[in-house]
């Protein structure tokens, strides 16, 4: 990977190889930053002596998250961020509700990511069916309210396969979820969970995939819980409300274009880890770009680097 210039403040800081070294583990304020520093350097030594032996730079693209403080909430969006579900999971069990309704209708793999620019699975399915209205089911059911009745009766059967298929455990959580939300939890930082998906979904998600001790401190904001999906900003809102925490001291977990976009427009900041769906989307406006968040001895970034990065630990 080419170098990247990361910005703290004024100064500009170039940080070869930054996926191998990471944002910098230690994130400190002022007060304490002067004694850390013969340590920081040489950590950042180290980490540069490391680098070279990584096969590979995860950090795709890093720019300074404007906050000494530790954040008071970590957000996560659900789909493609706590598990790459789209693919073999929201996009088999709509074809599987569709074949049990009679409908001929199947959504391939470039299909889905198309409609995935539509946020909520009522929504995606009302915009595709409006696309051919000339054939079932919107070509027999004309009515608005009936159509909308039909919607949220194809969405319950669809989200009915869906929980099967995570109950089979068919669908892995991705890397690095459960060490940074056990981490956020053991540090005294919020969690929750906000996405567009269906609240019974998301929640059967985070028990079975995530386990008890994570379901008990993370609340879920999910489906229709406010007026607007993303990319409006709703349900972050509702979530920094409910949590009673400041949206400035928030940051976001997702993995789309229009999730970033929520995430931005109630004023947090964002890490996105890419997905299978969203590789190569505009992410100029994120705080930072990583292919995921990794495991223990291969993680992106942790708690620490949700603060103002730890920058001395990459500048020596």
């Amino acid at each position: 990977m080419a170098a990247c210039v990361v910005q703290a403040g004024a100064r500009p800081v170039v940080a070869a190889q930054l996926g191998a070294s990471r944002l910098g583990r230690h994130a400190f304020g002022p007060a304490t930053r002067s004694a850390a520093c013969a340590p920081l350097q040489a950590s950042a030594q180290r980490r540069r002596q490391a680098a070279g032996t990584r096969a590979r730079a995860a950090a795709l693209r890093v720019c300074a998250l404007r906050n000494i403080d530790w954040p008071e909430a970590l957000l996560f969006d659900c789909d493609g961020v706590l598990v790459d579900t789209e693919a073999e999971g929201h996009r088999v069990a709509f074809n599987e509700a569709f074949k049990r309704k009679g409908l001929a209708h199947e959504w391939s793999f470039e299909q889905y990511g198309v409609l995935l620019e539509t946020g909520g699975g009522k929504e995606r399915m009302d915009r595709y069916f409006s696309s051919c209205a000339d054939a079932a089911p919107w070509a027999d059911v004309t009515d608005p309210a009936q159509r909308k009745a039909f919607l949220k009766e194809l969405h319950e059967l669809k989200t009915d396969i869906f929980n099967q298929l995570i109950e089979t455990g068919a669908l892995p959580v991705r890397p690095g979820v459960k060490r940074l939300i056990n981490e956020a939890i053991d540090n005294g930082v919020k969690v929750a969970v906000c996405s567009t998906s269906n609240e019974r979904a998301v929640s059967n998600i985070v028990k079975v995939l995530l386990g008890d001790r994570i379901a008990s401190h993370m609340p879920v904001y999910a489906g229709d819980c406010v007026p607007k999906k993303k990319p409006a900003p709703d349900i972050y809102d509702l979530a920094a409300k409910e949590l009673d925490v400041n949206p400035a001291r928030c940051v976001v977990i997702e993995d789309s274009r229009i999730g970033l976009a929520a995430a931005k427009a109630a004023g947090m900041r964002c890490v996105v880890t890419e997905s299978y769906y969203t590789k190569g989307e505009d992410f100029t406006i994120a705080d930072a770009v990583f292919d995921c968040i990794g495991e223990a001895g291969d993680e992106r970034f942790g708690l620490n680097d949700l603060t103002t990065p730890g920058l001395l630990a990459l500048s020596g």
